[in-house]
């Protein structure tokens, strides 16, 4: 298995997916580099509110989950190539416009553009895994490009705190170079042939008629409801026990390195050994076990262990995730499938969100509801991976 990781690629297949690899690794700096900065930039140096920058926020993250269900029907269409090649364009004309605008209209143009970029390379790049990783090795595949999205979450911040130590411009720039890089890779090193327009074409919204992926989706959407907590929880609990911000970045940065470390035999050995159901259940329950960790013990060492319990739901579930769309959706429409998946992910992270700031009030307060907001995660942990284990795909690819 190791050698089979690590060889140099032979084929022209094998070939196409490094170039996806080396794709996201970029996309992934060039994402975080700027986007953790974003709020900052808009608050500090542009003197905007927390409610305009609140709405800027909403309004890139609509523009991209809201937009996924056709941008994936539409790459099924135009091949992933040309997708992923616009995709990443537009994300980067995006954002140059949020570095060099002063203005809210010019900041509402470039979040959309940068949302809309998003939109449509996502799910288009997430099919063409699919399309390159065969049947056999697809929860391997999309292990790694978890593990490579996590390099980059580690090396974009550091990229872009240098780069902001000059001006918040070359921060932008730089990332919009990186997604302009990824355009060269993706015309030069990606197929033209990369699933082009399908043969049986479905029509828009078969996804959406699939009743089985339907309940998958919304099986997927609780699942995203305890993943869209790490950037909750974190922030609450190491208020309490980490001296400063750099602290919280720091744990975010030992996850990120836990998952680079772990993933890839964490993964291999799960699917080796259990269904894809089994998988997501776990996972499923060690995210709600992992917050409820952080929340009850209310020390370094809770947060350090909660956080690494919740990691492990993440390698577990997200790989595995992924890795069944293309059963459901079969040769023609996998796109089109991660569209409608990614836009129930969406509507979890959102529920995710406003269930998490208020119970996470309650839990600043006295008395016993302030320790039992920690056991509901727990309690949705457990739920999630009982619905799994009744609902759940019955097969994947084995790594």
């Amino acid at each position: 298995m190791r050698d089979r990781r690590l060889r140099t690629p032979r084929t022209p297949r094998e070939r196409a997916l490094w170039v996806l690899y080396a794709d996201t690794l970029t996309m992934a700096v060039g994402f975080y580099m700027l986007v953790p900065l974003l709020a900052y930039h808009f608050l500090q140096d542009l003197g905007l509110t927390v409610a305009v920058v609140g709405a800027l926020t909403a309004l890139r993250s609509a523009a991209q989950n809201g937009m996924m269900p056709f941008s994936g029907w539409a790459a099924d269409r135009i091949g992933y190539r040309r997708a992923i090649a616009g995709g990443v364009l537009v994300r980067a004309l995006g954002f140059v416009v949020l570095g060099s605008g002063g203005s809210v209209p010019v900041l509402v143009v470039g979040s959309v553009l940068a949302g809309l970029g998003g939109a449509l390379f996502h799910p288009a790049s997430y099919a063409a895994y699919a399309a390159l990783a065969g049947e056999d090795d697809r929860v391997r595949v999309y292990a790694t490009r978890e593990l490579i999205s996590n390099v980059g979450f580690i090396l974009g911040p550091m990229v872009g705190g240098l780069l902001a130590g000059l001006d918040f411009r070359w921060v932008a720039y730089g990332s919009a170079g990186l997604f302009a890089t990824a355009f060269v890779l993706t015309v030069l090193g990606l197929p033209a042939s990369l699933t082009g327009p399908a043969t049986e074409p479905t029509r828009f919204g078969a996804a959406l008629k699939d009743r089985r992926f339907v309940r998958y989706c919304v099986l997927a959407s609780g699942l995203w409801l305890l993943v869209s907590q790490l950037y909750l929880v974190v922030p609450v609990r190491a208020a309490d026990v980490l001296p400063g911000p750099a602290g919280v970045g720091l744990v975010y940065t030992a996850a990120a390195v836990f998952m680079v470390l772990v993933m890839l035999p964490l993964t291999g050995f799960a699917s080796r050994h259990l269904p894809p159901r089994a998988i997501l259940a776990t996972g499923a329950l060690a995210l709600g076990t992992g917050v409820a960790v952080m929340g009850l013990w209310g020390t370094l060492a809770g947060l350090l262990a909660g956080i690494g319990v919740f990691t492990i739901g993440q390698m577990l579930s997200q790989p595995v995730m992924n890795a069944v769309v293309s059963d459901f959706a079969g040769t023609t429409s996998v796109a089109s499938y991660f569209g409608v998946l990614g836009l129930a992910q969406s509507v979890g992270g959102i529920l995710g969100n406003l269930a998490g700031g208020f119970l996470y009030t309650v839990a600043q307060g006295d008395g016993p509801a302030a320790n039992l907001v920690w056991f509901f995660f727990l309690g949705w942990g457990l739920l999630m991976a009982v619905l799994f284990l009744r609902f759940g795909p019955r097969s994947a690819a084995p790594a």
